[in-house]
């Protein structure tokens, strides 16, 4: 597993062509909208590894495809997220403005909890969402990836390799916000973060392919006893 992960690490360097596509990817993640193609690059190119056909996937053959695969995979990704960053929202609201900036008061703790509440939320959401975006990749239906129980049951199949990639994701994702916010100015922040998330995506793409149970190989909870 170990060099599966290093091999995610490194591709988007590994050679000339990956190059090319983290920098054109990493452009147009600078635009609102025309981020659905970079973000319709990483899903078609993640099902591809999932279908196994290791034909590169080009910016210039289907474009409007890529923006549709993009705008799908952001519904995905909100449906799932917005309960969370909701609660997380509320409870901030209720901290910053209605306690009055009085650590003791009621709306601060109430702030405080709903804070705790959305962050757990946040982590469990973020858990499914891979292989959600995996199932409805595989199956091309929406619907698809707001199915649970084929969702649990595609992780539990590999459990440890999954969970251990999920805390890569997590720990990629929050070295990544905390370097463009916390250790760069918002002009050098702005200009890179394009280039840091697209190569994220192409990490977590990379990372996932590796372990998503393909339609071979899945079983159903239902006849586990």
């Amino acid at each position: 597993m170990k060099k599966k992960v290093i091999d995610a690490f490194k591709d988007p360097f590994a050679g000339r062509e990956n190059v090319i596509n983290l920098l054109i990817g990493g452009i147009i993640t600078f635009f609102p909208v025309l981020n659905f193609i970079p973000a319709g690059y990483l899903g078609t190119k993640l099902k591809k590894s999932i279908k196994q056909d290791k034909t590169p996937v080009k910016w210039d053959e289907d474009i409007k495809g890529l923006f549709i695969t993009g705008f799908w995979l952001f519904v995905i990704c909100i449906s799932y997220l917005i309960i969370p960053f909701l609660l997380m929202f509320l409870g901030g609201n209720l901290m910053l403005s209605l306690s009055g900036g009085k650590i003791f008061s009621l709306f601060y703790f109430r702030g405080q909890v709903l804070n705790l509440i959305g962050t757990i939320a946040l982590l469990i959401a973020i858990y499914f969402l891979p292989f959600a975006v995996c199932i409805y990749l595989e199956e091309g239906e929406i619907k698809m990836a707001f199915k649970l129980q084929k969702v649990m049951e595609k992780i539990i199949l590999v459990a440890k390799e999954y969970t251990i990639s999920y805390l890569i994701i997590i720990g990629l994702i929050t070295i990544s916000v905390a370097f463009i916010f916390l250790f760069m100015n918002w002009v050098m922040g702005f200009l890179l973060s394009g280039f840091i998330f697209f190569y994220d995506g192409m990490v977590i793409t990379g990372i996932i392919s590796k372990f998503f149970p393909r339609k071979a190989i899945t079983i159903s909870l239902l006849k586990m006893e």
